[in-house]
């Protein structure tokens, strides 16, 4: 990862130079495909790995024109999260997930609450088949799908906090339109309800999402640990996502 260089930061903050700002994007590359690489969506047919690298680009280019080295915020804890919003911003525009899918990820949304409130334990993929009059391989293709779908839009807060907050603080210094009151603290009573969604989670999701938002394991090597292959790890990552969104259905 690029090493901040006062003298460089200097030059840009006082000329603004197209040729500085252009050296500092250069070393900060590999930031933008670290963030891209790592992310567990696959980009819709109207993008592909290359766009969501240009627009995780235009992210850091953002976050070049807007640091203020003076805050004391590391230039890669600010710019990580403006990456991967453009890139996540740019999916959410090409949302490829159509109203079928949808009605079908929540009507296995249901099958699995219901089946974990009536035994009393997380149910085995062919009991939530079965229940939901779907094949077993038709269950876990729906899972990867919608795992796409929510981590578009839990990928924000499921971060190790104390890195989230350093960011968050970066960006409210440097950012003339930072969120108002109301909105911080709809913000905060987020994330008490998504640590205690966590907490409630069984063993398996807690360690899969953990491997993946905080030890930053991609699927693949998530596999490798659990001795699994990386699809299955990903349909695990979705039914994880999955039984969190149940957890979080009075916020999501």
């Amino acid at each position: 990862m690029a090493v901040s260089n006062p003298d460089l930061w200097q030059s840009f903050t006082s000329s603004r130079g197209e040729k500085v700002r252009q050296e500092i994007a250069l070393k900060y590359l590999p930031l933008v495909k670290y963030i891209v690489g790592r992310l567990a969506v696959k980009p819709p047919p109207s993008l592909d790995q290359e766009d969501l690298l240009g627009y995780g680009i235009i992210g850091l280019l953002e976050a070049i024109d807007r640091y203020d080295p003076s805050r004391g915020v590391s230039f890669e804890a600010f710019a990580a999260r403006r990456i991967r919003g453009a890139v996540l911003d740019a999916l959410r525009r090409a949302h490829w997930a159509p109203r079928t899918l949808i009605e079908k990820l929540k009507q296995i949304s249901a099958v699995y609450r219901r089946l974990e409130q009536e035994r009393g334990v997380e149910p085995r993929d062919e009991e939530v088949a079965a229940a939901a009059g779907l094949e077993v391989s038709e269950l876990q293709d729906l899972l990867e799908r919608g795992a796409q779908m929510a981590v578009i839009s839990l990928e924000e807060f499921l971060l190790n906090e104390e890195r989230e907050e350093t960011v968050r603080r970066g960006e409210l210094l440097a950012d003339t339109q930072s969120p108002g009151p109301d909105q911080r603290l709809e913000q905060e009573e987020l994330r008490r309800a998504l640590r205690e969604a966590l907490q409630s989670l069984n063993e398996r999701d807690r360690l899969i999402l953990t491997l993946y938002y905080h030890e930053g394991l991609t699927l693949k090597e998530i596999g490798e640990v659990l001795r699994i292959s990386e699809s299955r790890a990903c349909q695990l990552h979705g039914r994880a996502l999955l039984n969190l969104r149940n957890k979080l259905a009075d916020y999501l």
